[in-house]
């Protein structure tokens, strides 16, 4: 494909503002939200198109929402001023990749670009958190799981990532 033919591809956004819950629904880490929590967050989506080489986010910058793959593959890098990078796939459908966020972290760690043609759905961040509050259970569940990918593909900064999430959880049973 020539430059300019994959420039104008890129040029091209498909997006469509919400989503049914049932779609949120078959993401593990909403799964068990109430039917008006998945009502609001459904409401709030934005389903994109992505193509392939297209930057979904770049490391450093703000994050504002959460992410979750439908179709197509997700190429996450991070690199770091001692020359250590990480990188790694989302390619699970129903996968939520950007979330981080919801740790307390508010630049994106990652840069993260379609590795094919991709569907995703954007949501606002403040949705999310507000979804989860409603269900802390699920909430701390998520961000267990958070931590585990983190310390996976990030072995170097769990000391940090472990103090985080300590904090983070402490100031969710103080808040209950």
């Amino acid at each position: 494909m020539s430059k300019t033919m994959k420039e104008a591809q890129q040029a091209i956004h498909t997006t469509v503002t919400g989503v049914s819950p049932l779609v949120l629904g078959n993401c593990a880490q909403l799964s068990h939200l109430a039917t008006d929590d998945l009502l609001r967050l459904s409401k709030a989506a934005v389903c994109r198109l992505v193509v392939d080489g297209e930057t979904i986010f770049e490391q450093g910058e703000t994050a504002e929402s959460v992410f979750v793959l439908l179709d197509g593959s997700v190429r996450m890098e991070r690199s770091a001023a001692d020359g250590i990078g990480v990188r790694h796939k989302v390619d699970a459908a129903y996968a939520t990749f950007g979330d981080i966020a919801l740790l307390g972290e508010d630049t994106r760690r990652y840069t993260s670009t379609a590795a094919r043609d991709t569907l995703v759905v954007e949501l606002p961040l403040d949705a999310v958190v507000d979804a989860i509050a409603t269900n802390q259970p699920q909430g701390v569940a998520w961000r267990g799981s958070i931590m585990a990918r983190l310390h996976r593909m990030e072995p170097q900064d769990a000391d940090t990532f472990a103090w985080r999430i300590l904090d983070r959880l402490s100031q969710l049973t103080d808040a209950a």
